[in-house]
């Protein structure tokens, strides 16, 4: 699936690898016989409404509310809300603790995905699913940071025992690691303790829900499951209550990325892209089947949001989150690998391993909803935002409904937070982003890369700036109010009248269009870079100071059209023009003339 950078909110859904069986089952055990897969299929989530702000209680309430109750004396959906997650989901397709099939088409489709992907793992992915294997859950994390991972181990004192494929076949009896993946004495002991306590605590594991739901791992369902080869001896060797579903690797790898994430969100899309590949690297060895790691993402999500939002963790969050950004944000190793360089190839895998392409099964057209407590998630991510405009974020860059394992009650399944991380999918009424370049980071500069739809306005103030990289269509206008607003598509503004009233209106693209009026006040500047244009389809009302950053060369360069004009540009700066430029005023249009 190739997606491009700008198409961010539309989710394409292809099923390539698809293959329907039609058999029978017997005791959670599938016919081995595949079949060609079926058709591709697309499906837009659908622009959210007010409502989606509204968190929708389960049967247990809500879950960041009662994720302690996730222990091992809570045995059943009635008292443990780690099993009850699922009820609408994976709950729907097997019936637990009787261990029968409730939707033969849907786990018939899951096994056949198995067999597809570990048979066409390539020898890159057999090491790296080995090591995953048998390292601690939250070193798997580290190599996340990227060119920030030498100074990560060195100031966490990370260790692993595993640093290396074996030259053959684990013995049946191999131990997993048995070392300490990371010091909470360290330099970096505040993070440290915060991954410790999310991913570590008495409540955070999976064992409860396996042990009620009982689904057989997909190597026992089928022998066409290729087993990573130097775990054969190993898996043969579990015991048969060591089930499938949830994934406990994948589980603890989004507790571990996503809290990594929020300390460090300077690598939060790539942290959490690592998450979903320890989940598909579960796949590949044979271990875990597609559903069982896309429940792993659901319970690791939640856990996590449930663990951030505790106020009895909030000075060690605090403390965690200034540890890691004294520690290493200036810490960056140009010299270090980084797996996870490519934007586009994390978009892509991220997004694949979202829904594994399975085919719908209920309606696709059910608005999102957010669950109680998951804008914390973006909270460091998007320190500008307030709460409900994390939310907002959160129901407009959302999954569609429909397909298995997303549907959960409170909405769990359907968050999308690689796209939540470039900002709005729409603006459904008027949004106002204050930035405060004082603060630094994100507060300072940020780029969202969705393309933004919807009816509502977008206003931008605040001493910070922001980059609007998307192919945008929302319809009630853009304001800016202070700072600087970089529009770096043609469509960026949407297709309202704009108007500067102060801050800097910087275009970053061949052409601007902006499909109404076009206002700029005298406390405000417009800055074109790199012979740009700005194509007004309405009345210009000019004022305040231009800017141009153009070349020598062209008699003549038209840098506005319009329908009609009032006013002047106060101040005009030309840079790399001939010293004779001057600014020309025209009936339809702006030029420069040298």
């Amino acid at each position: 699936m190739k997606t491009k950078q700008h198409t961010l909110f539309k989710v394409v859904l292809k099923c390539s690898l698809a293959l329907t069986i039609a058999s029978t089952t017997l005791g959670g055990t599938f016919a081995n016989t595949l079949v060609p897969a079926s058709a591709a299929t697309t499906t837009s989530v659908q622009v959210p409404n007010n409502n989606a702000l509204t968190p929708i209680p389960a049967s247990y309430g809500f879950f960041i509310d009662h994720y302690q109750d996730n222990v091992k004396t809570n045995t059943s959906p009635q008292t443990n809300p780690a099993i009850a997650i699922f009820d609408n989901t994976f709950l729907n397709y097997w019936s637990a603790p009787d261990g029968l099939a409730k939707n033969t088409g849907v786990l018939q489709e899951n096994l056949n995905k198995s067999i597809a992907i570990t048979n066409s793992a390539n020898q890159t992915e057999i090491d790296r699913s080995y090591l995953t294997d048998r390292r601690d859950l939250r070193y798997n994390l580290i190599s996340g940071f990227g060119p920030y991972a030498p100074a990560f181990i060195k100031a966490a004192n990370a260790k692993t025992d595993f640093p290396n494929v074996p030259k053959a076949a684990l013995p049946a009896d191999a131990p997993y690691s048995s070392m300490k993946w990371a010091d909470e004495d360290s330099k970096l002991g505040s993070v440290v303790k915060l991954v410790d306590l999310t991913e570590g605590s008495a409540w955070s594991g999976t064992g409860t829900p396996k042990a009620y739901i009982k689904f057989t791992r997909p190597y026992r369902q089928s022998d066409q499951v290729k087993v990573n080869p130097y775990l054969t001896n190993v898996m043969a060797a579990a015991a048969q209550n060591d089930y499938d579903f949830p994934s406990g690797h994948t589980t603890a790898a989004f507790e571990t990325g996503e809290t990594l994430a929020y300390v460090f969100p300077e690598r939060f899309q790539e942290l959490i892209t690592r998450s979903s590949e320890v989940g598909y690297d579960r796949v590949l060895a044979g271990r875990h089947s597609p559903l069982a790691v896309m429940g792993g993402r659901v319970l690791g999500t939640a856990m996590t949001a449930a663990t951030l939002n505790d106020p009895a963790n909030q000075t060690l969050i605090n403390s965690a989150y200034q540890n890691a950004q004294d520690t290493l944000s200036q810490a960056s190793d140009a010299s270090a690998p980084d797996t996870f360089a490519n934007y586009q190839q994390n978009l892509k895998d991220y997004t694949d391993r979202l829904t594994y392409d399975f085919a719908p099964i209920g309606v696709t057209t059910n608005p999102m909803v957010v669950p109680k407590g998951a804008e914390v998630l973006l909270k460091t991510r998007q320190p500008y935002l307030s709460d409900d405009q994390r939310r907002a974020v959160l129901a407009s860059t959302g999954l569609p409904s429909g397909y298995p394992m997303l549907d959960d009650a409170e909405g769990w399944g359907r968050l999308n937070l690689f796209a939540a991380a470039n900002g709005y999918g729409s603006f459904t009424n008027a949004t106002e982003v204050t930035m405060d370049a004082a603060k630094g980071g994100f507060n300072a500069n940020d780029t969202w890369k969705n393309n933004i739809s919807g009816a509502g306005s977008f206003t931008k103030a605040g001493t910070g700036a922001l980059t609007l990289l998307g192919a945008n269509s929302y319809t009630g206008g853009t304001t800016l109010n202070g700072g600087t607003l970089t529009a770096a598509n043609q469509t960026a503004l949407g297709s309202g009248n704009v108007t500067a009233t102060s801050g800097t209106l910087a275009v970053n693209t061949d052409t601007l269009n902006l499909n109404g009026d076009y206002t700029q006040k005298a406390g405000s500047t417009l800055q074109l870079d790199n012979n740009s244009a700005v194509n007004i389809k309405g009345t210009a009302n000019l004022g305040g100071t231009l800017v141009v950053n153009g070349t020598k060369g062209a008699q003549k360069t038209t840098i506005l059209t319009y329908k009609q004009h009032s006013g002047e540009f106060t101040n005009v700066v030309l840079k790399g023009f001939s010293q004779n430029a001057r600014v020309v005023y025209n009936d339809n249009n702006v030029q420069i003339e040298q």
